[in-house]
């Protein structure tokens, strides 16, 4: 399965194509199923170009990718920097009157566990993100590991010994 990520979590300034509206969003979605993705992930901002875990925009986003690409399951993120407290990415999933398909858990951001499993309880996917050794160690020893859809392996500066023989291992 190959998914596509639109945006990341980056500001409009950093790029001049980068997909940010709902409508940019939905027409980048449409252009990476040629090329062959399967699942498209996606970072809805607000009116400031900052990441959100707002109901609105990401209903307003959902719509309008699902309108263009009927079909495409859509994932999200619900990384620690759009909502750092743990307690405000909860409210925010709580509120969600559209739901994606799945959404990304970063499993070294605090509230993970908990926020992962608000979202397989409203029947949306996680995949889990794994960035540190530690995360690969929590995620293998969570209730929820067999219950994630797919694993989102980040890897910025490369795995390292380490955490390749832990993944080697798999939990």
């Amino acid at each position: 399965m190959l998914t596509a990520c639109l945006n990341g979590a980056r500001r409009p300034a950093e790029h001049p194509a980068l997909p940010v509206t709902p409508a940019q969003l939905a027409a980048d979605a449409a252009r990476v199923v040629g090329p062959g993705a399967g699942v498209v992930h996606l970072h809805v901002e607000d009116d400031a170009g900052a990441d959100t875990l707002a109901a609105g925009p990401l209903a307003a986003v959902l719509a309008a990718v699902r309108t263009r690409v009927p079909g495409l399951p859509v994932g999200v993120t619900t990384g620690a920097w759009a909502a750092p407290d743990p307690a405000d990415r909860l409210a925010a999933v709580r509120s969600w009157t559209v739901l994606p398909d799945s959404a990304s858990v970063n499993w070294h951001e605090p509230g993970a566990e908990e926020v992962a499993a608000l979202l397989l309880d409203r029947g949306v996917g996680v995949e889990a993100g794994l960035w540190t050794l530690d995360a690969v160690r929590a995620w293998c020893a969570s209730r929820l590991h067999d219950r994630c859809t797919r694993v989102l392996l980040e890897l910025p500066d490369g795995p390292g010994e380490a955490v390749t023989s832990e993944l080697a291992r798999r939990c």
